[in-house]
C-alpha cells in the first residue's frame, strides 16, 4: 500500500506542476494573442465604459486616438481618429470590421488602464470616463511620409528597421484606404479581388523576389564551396541547360567575371550556373536558416515566405530558383530582416514596433528591450555578402547611390512576372553614416522599369534618414 501510495502522489505531483506549468505558459506566452482575438467580445466589452488608449509615434506624434464627445459614460457617439490618414493605414489598422495592425495586436493595453478600485469609484461618481492604455511605438513620421510618398503611384511596399535594435521605423503598403472613412467604404474594400487594399504588403506580400534572392544563392555557394574567391565565368548574355536558355536583363552579356562582379552586375547566366551545383538538401537547410517556410518574428499580421525547392528538383527549377524566380516567395519585411542580420555582424535583432506602453496614469506598464532573436550566418559570411552589397551600389546595378554622403550597400531584383515584361522591381540594402545606420527594402509590382525604380525609392529614404 505505502509503494501503491507513493506512485499515486507522484503521479498527482507531476500532473500538478504539468498543469502549473501549462496556466503560466497560457499567461505569459498565449493570453496575449487570445486577448487580442477578433472574436474575444470580453475585451471588447471594456469599449462600453473605458476609451480606447492612443497610440503614438517615435516622436509623440498622435498616430490613432479617440475623439470623446463631452463626459457622458456612454461612449456610442465616439470616434476613432486617425491623424495621418492613408499613410499610416495598414501598420495603424482599423477597430471596426476586424481589427487590423496594432489597433488588433496591442488592443489588450488599448484598452486596460489598471486603476485601482478606489479611482474607479471616484470615476463613477464624477461622471469621468476611464482610460486605456497609449501605446507608444517605434514608427518614424518622417521616415513613413517617405516611404509613402516614394511609391509613388506604384503598388508595393516599403520595410524600415534599425539593424542594431530591430526598431522599426516606417511600414507601408500601396495601395491604401483612409481608415477615417473605414465605415463608409468598408463594402467596397472587403470586395476588392483587384487591388487587395486591406493586405499589408509590407508584411503580408508574398512577391518573387527576383535577383535579391541571390543573396540567398551567393551565401550557399560559399558555404559549399571553400574556393568561392577564385569563382571565375564567362557571360555572354544567357546560360543553356539542355532543353531551355536563361538570360540576363536585356540578354546583355557580361563577359569574364568574378564573383563580386556578378553579384553587382546581378549577371543571371552566372547565377543560375551556381545554382545547378548546389547541394539542394543543403541550399534549402540555408533558406530555412534565413526563416524561409516559417513564422517571421512580428507582433503584427504577417506571411511565411516559401522555398519549395527539394531534394530531387528538376535542373530548370533549381536554375529558376537560384535566381529568385519560380516558385519561391517573400516579404519586404522578410529581405529586411536578412539584410539587417548582414549590417549586423549575422545576427537579426528581433524586430519590434511597440517601444513602451504607458497608462492614464503616466505609469510605465511595459517597455520592449532590444534582444538578440537569431544568428542567421557567422560574422565571416555576413562580412563577405556585405563586401558584395557594396560593389553593387559602388559600381554595379545601383551605383547612382556611389557618391551620396552615406555609405550604401544593397542589392537589386526585377522579378519577371509574365511574358508582357511586366516586373517586379526590388531593392532591398542598408546604408551607414558614422554610427548611424539604417535598412531599407522597397518592391514596386507590375512596372515596365527594370529595378532602377526600387533603387529610387531606396535613395530617396537613405537621403531622408540621413538629412
Amino acid at each position: 500500500m505505502n509503494k501503491q501510495a507513493m506512485v499515486v502522489t507522484v503521479f498527482v505531483s507531476l500532473l500538478f506542476f504539468f498543469m502549473a506549468g501549462y496556466l503560466l505558459h497560457f499567461i505569459l506566452v498565449d493570453s496575449p494573442e487570445i486577448i487580442s482575438n477578433n472574436g474575444n467580445e470580453l475585451a471588447d466589452s471594456k469599449t462600453i465604459d473605458l476609451v480606447r488608449g492612443t497610440i503614438y509615434s517615435s516622436n509623440g506624434k498622435k498616430l490613432a486616438y479617440t475623439d470623446t464627445k463631452g463626459t457622458e459614460k456612454d461612449l456610442d457617439d465616439d470616434e476613432r481618429i486617425y491623424p495621418y490618414g492613408k499613410t499610416f493605414a495598414h501598420v495603424v489598422g482599423i477597430t471596426t470590421h476586424g481589427k487590423m495592425g496594432l489597433e488588433k495586436s496591442c488592443n489588450y493595453d488599448l484598452l486596460n488602464n489598471e486603476a485601482t478600485p478606489m479611482q474607479k469609484i471616484v470615476d463613477d461618481f464624477s461622471g469621468t470616463k476611464e482610460r486605456g492604455s497609449d501605446v507608444h511605438t517605434t514608427l518614424s513620421v518622417k521616415m513613413q511620409r517617405a516611404a509613402y510618398n516614394c511609391l509613388g503611384s506604384h503598388k508595393g511596399a516599403v520595410f524600415v528597421m534599425k539593424p542594431s535594435s530591430g526598431k522599426i521605423l516606417a511600414m507601408t503598403s500601396k495601395p491604401s484606404y483612409n481608415p477615417n472613412t473605414i465605415d463608409k467604404i468598408w463594402e467596397k474594400l472587403a470586395n476588392d479581388s483587384k487591388d487587395s487594399r486591406l493586405v499589408n504588403r509590407a508584411t503580408q506580400g508574398k512577391y518573387i523576389p527576383g535577383s535579391v534572392f541571390k543573396i540567398v544563392t551567393t551565401l550557399e555557394y560559399m558555404r559549399e564551396k571553400s574556393g568561392y574567391n577564385n569563382f571565375s565565368y564567362t557571360c555572354y548574355g544567357s546560360a543553356k541547360f539542355g532543353g531551355f536558355k536563361i538570360a540576363c536583363f536585356d540578354g546583355k552579356a557580361h563577359y569574364t567575371e568574378d564573383l563580386d562582379g556578378a553579384f553587382a552586375y546581378s549577371c543571371n547566366s552566372a547565377f543560375s550556373t551556381i545554382g545547378t551545383k548546389l547541394n539542394v538538401s543543403k541550399f534549402r537547410n540555408t533558406a530555412e536558416q534565413l526563416l524561409f517556410n516559417s513564422k517571421l518574428p512580428l507582433d503584427i499580421e504577417s506571411s511565411k515566405s516559401d522555398f519549395v525547392l527539394a531534394k530531387g528538383a528538376k535542373e530548370f527549377d533549381i536554375a529558376q530558383t537560384s535566381i529568385g524566380q519560380g516558385k519561391t516567395t517573400v516579404s519586404p519585411a522578410h529581405m529586411a530582416m536578412i539584410a539587417s542580420a548582414i549590417a549586423n555582424k549575422g545576427v537579426l535583432m528581433k524586430p519590434y514596433i511597440v517601444d513602451s506602453v504607458i497608462n492614464s496614469y503616466d505609469i510605465m506598464v511595459k517597455a520592449t528591450e532590444k534582444e538578440e532573436y537569431k544568428r542567421l550566418m557567422s560574422a565571416k559570411e555576413a562580412r563577405r555578402l556585405k563586401q558584395y552589397m557594396r560593389s553593387v551600389c559602388r559600381y554595379g546595378t545601383a551605383r547612382n547611390m556611389a557618391y551620396s554622403s552615406y555609405t550604401a550597400y544593397g542589392k537589386t531584383g526585377t522579378a519577371e512576372l509574365d511574358k508582357d515584361d511586366d516586373i517586379n522591381s526590388w531593392f532591398v540594402g542598408f546604408a551607414k553614416k558614422g554610427k548611424k545606420k539604417v535598412v531599407v527594402a522597397v518592391c514596386l509590382e507590375d512596372i515596365k522599369q527594370g529595378s532602377d525604380t526600387a533603387v529610387n525609392c531606396a535613395k530617396q529614404l537613405f537621403d531622408t534618414y540621413f538629412s
